[in-house]
């Protein structure tokens, strides 16, 4: 039940993206209202995530993932029903917000259950149901807009989870086993999560309205300042007594933060690159939206199958894994550029095609086991706030990154240089992941305390 959730959670990207165009045109949207129907369902997923945990921590886990399914599915349809754009992004956003409760309580309860190598091995399961969303998410969306036409097919595909979503909640209401008794009170740190959310309005705002350069500096100004004051309410508030937004438990672990740092950065570009990939194809290379998912479904398919052996691969060689992995991501973005911008023709298709299939292959052996290699530093009693924030910083991430991307291509999009401005910003998120991997990396080697050292025992034990 799990997996399905999150395969219902995820399937959604893939579709939005290969709907998109359609969508744009239909609705008559904005480029702006574009930027934020790609930048709602990830806000929305990512400040859901923190208090979700929690929520789940304390009250237990079952009556948060069932409400959660539910209004993630009731709130699909809204926005495959709505008559205009801004209607679109409020679905969305409530989507997401559904969609993180969903994820909290779903990574929760593997790290509440499974430690070691049964915890990688449960991650890599679901890796795997995320690999297989990244392909029968655009594959089936782009299907859908071919049988349905583009004026109702986009309909069509932004409901495609909503089955799934059914069966989640229908498998999880006879499986999925009763909560216990409470936990303790449930206290949550709503004016952190409300300056984090004003902190990142602020910063996506520029990149949506034109708002010159005194109003993007002033914008930017006001966010820096939002964070410093953030920094003070969270440590007053811990010491106070309650779970801020940002657990100094998990900021004070080394490898939690150095782990979380390639979650944030990795997960905006992978998931921006995909998104401009797809939409350059279509607008640009003049595919349908099926075509232009099957040129990029190798990527789904490899990642669902190197998830599934990714936590063997870490388990042997640790952040090493990942360290290559990524440097294998940042070389695909190069050869993505070079590829746009040197070859011409079907010729393009094929060369993308086979990246993505490369690309899909190092995602599988970056993000569950960056997860299994992160979440051993979090506190037991905090599992669900751990994963929750884990997710947190890489759905703000995504929510930036997407944001960013969407208004560098959109500025050009009839020819190839916007979408060379976008891969470039990915190259560069891509490589500030890859610095924190290298860091990590060194500090285990050079510095092993007693908690990374039971870490790795247990990540090496063979299964029983």
């Amino acid at each position: 039940m799990c997996c399905l959730a999150g395969f219902a959670t995820l399937l959604d990207s893939g579709a939005v993206a290969v709907s998109l165009p359609a969508l744009r045109a239909h609705l008559d949207a904005t480029p702006g209202q574009t930027q934020w129907v790609l930048a709602a369902y990830s806000l929305g997923f990512g400040l859901a995530l923190v208090p979700a945990g929690r929520l789940g921590d304390v009250l237990g886990r079952r009556r948060l993932f069932l409400g959660g399914v539910a209004v993630f599915s009731s709130s699909a349809l809204v926005s495959a029903l709505a008559d205009g754009a801004w209607q679109v992004v409020a679905a969305r956003l409530l989507q997401g917000i559904a969609a993180g409760v969903i994820s909290s309580q779903v990574l929760g309860i593997i790290a509440d259950r499974f430690t070691g190598v049964l915890r990688a091995r449960a991650l890599g399961a679901y890796g795997v149901a995320i690999g297989l969303a990244g392909v029968a998410g655009p594959v089936t969306g782009g299907l859908v807009l071919g049988l349905a036409g583009e004026e109702t097919g986009w309909r069509w595909a932004l409901a495609l989870n909503v089955p799934f979503g059914v069966l989640a909640l229908v498998g999880a209401a006879v499986f999925l086993r009763r909560d216990g008794a409470r936990r303790g009170a449930a206290r949550f740190d709503l004016v952190g999560l409300a300056l984090l959310a004003a902190a990142v309005l602020l910063v996506l705002i520029p990149l949506v309205a034109r708002l010159g350069a005194v109003g993007a500096a002033a914008c930017v100004v006001a966010a820096g300042a939002i964070v410093v004051l953030l920094v003070r309410w969270e440590r007053g508030y811990a010491r106070g007594g309650g779970t801020p937004v940002l657990v100094p438990e998990l900021l004070a672990a080394r490898g939690f933060t150095l782990g979380a740092g390639v979650a944030t950065f990795y997960f905006g570009a992978a998931l921006s690159a995909n998104t401009v990939l797809t939409m350059y194809l279509i607008e640009r290379q003049g595919l349908s939206a099926l075509q232009a998912a099957l040129v990029l479904v190798g990527g789904g398919l490899a990642m669902a199958a190197s998830s599934g052996i990714g936590w063997r691969v870490a388990a042997r060689f640790g952040r090493a894994t990942v360290v290559w992995a990524l440097v294998a991501e940042a070389l695909v973005v190069v050869a993505y550029v070079s590829a746009v911008d040197l070859i011409s023709g079907p010729s393009v298709l094929i060369v993308v095609a086979a990246l993505s299939t490369a690309s899909g292959v190092a995602s599988g052996l970056v993000d569950a086991p960056n997860r299994a290699l992160t979440l051993e530093y979090a506190p037991p009693a905090a599992n669900g706030v751990a994963a929750g924030f884990l997710q947190l910083v890489q759905r703000l991430s995504a929510t930036v990154a997407l944001t960013a991307t969407s208004g560098l291509y959109l500025a050009r999009p009839h020819d190839a240089g916007g979408l060379v401005l976008a891969l470039g910003l990915c190259l560069a998120m891509f490589v500030v992941g890859l610095g924190c991997a290298v860091l990590d990396a060194r500090r285990r080697a050079t510095r092993p305390s007693s908690a990374e050292q039971q870490v790795t025992k247990l990540t090496l034990q063979p299964a029983p």
